[in-house]
């Protein structure tokens, strides 16, 4: 497998990592609102479930930023290791 193809396995699992944090990241706080909206409309637990709301959605942008930041430099890194370890030219098949 030449090293351009492998660069291009790495730049496509990368990119389902970025998005699908991302669009997982979206479900989470999409259907997390729905509730935390309902429940912020109740006058005695309004209060508390505006703060839980705030905490979760701050949590939750966390958590996938921190995916897709290690993500990047974890392709950045492979990217870097295949230029140094791998030739230019076509690397052999892997023997059985």
């Amino acid at each position: 497998m030449s090293k351009p193809r492998i660069k291009g396995l790495v730049a496509l699992v990368s990119a389902a990592v970025e998005h699908g944090s991302a669009a997982i990241e979206k479900v989470q706080l999409d259907t997390a609102g729905r509730t935390f909206t309902l429940l912020e409309k109740i006058p005695p637990i309004g209060r508390p479930a505006s703060v839980v709301h705030v905490l979760h959605d701050a949590s939750v942008k966390a958590t996938h930023g921190s995916i897709r930041l290690v993500n990047r430099v974890v392709k950045q890194v492979a990217d870097v290791a295949l230029d140094v370890a791998l030739p230019d030219e076509e690397v052999p098949p892997p023997s059985p």
